[in-house]
């Protein structure tokens, strides 16, 4: 079993490279969608069938059993669900047979709206990120740039000595606590603003 990390700004790129390095004899068997940790399965043989790898996105969850149409919808046309989730997000789908359509769309004006659903979907988020990240940078007396203001205990900077270190260390913890989550969604809402920019998500709502 082989795994890799990766970080991709739109499905055609991930879908891509999953293709790329199944040509080199490996099949593609599952992907973590919070690590982004691909996993792949080496070919016993170069006569092995390998099949196609293609992406689809969806905004909204479904209940079980529409999802369980939604697949069946694809196994009929030769396609089976390797990894993906009814609460939406990204589908990864795979060939059955060599018999199979090399896509899962049946014309490109319907994989671009699966493509657009994904840079919605990133807006969604980008927003929700950045607006967290803001209200609560601007929630107290803290300045990004300036990690002294991190620290909320009175007269730290002016102790000195053992009362410096011991007061320093004490809130420390709880500093990274609070600023942590802070940066984790500062870097989620500048990823999924990257992928609504890199997909030209504003050029292409109205084909949606």
């Amino acid at each position: 079993m082989m795994k890799k990390f990766k970080l991709f700004l739109d499905l055609n790129t991930e879908e891509d490279w999953i293709n790329g390095v199944q040509a080199g004899g490996y099949r593609f068997t599952g992907v973590n969608p919070f690590l982004h940790r691909y996993s792949f399965q080496k070919l016993a043989s170069a006569e092995d069938f390998n099949p196609y790898t293609r992406l689809d996105f969806r905004d909204r969850g479904l209940r079980r059993q529409h999802y369980q149409d939604y697949q069946q919808l694809f196994n009929d046309s030769g396609w089976r669900l390797v990894t993906g989730s009814r609460h939406g997000g990204i589908q990864y789908f795979q060939q059955m047979s060599p018999a199979s359509a090399h896509d899962i769309f049946s014309d490109e004006r319907s994989k671009q709206r699966s493509r657009n659903r994904d840079s919605k979907r990133g807006y969604i988020n980008g927003v929700f990120f950045l607006s967290y990240f803001y209200f609560f940078m601007h929630s107290g007396s803290i300045n990004l740039l300036d990690p002294r203001s991190w620290y909320l205990t009175e007269g730290l900077w002016h102790m000195q000595g053992e009362w410096f270190w011991k007061a320093f260390a004490f809130e420390t913890p709880f500093v990274l606590l609070r600023m942590i989550p802070a940066f984790l969604f500062l870097i989620l809402g500048i990823y999924y603003f990257s992928r609504v920019i890199h997909n030209g998500y504003g050029l292409r709502r109205k084909g949606d």
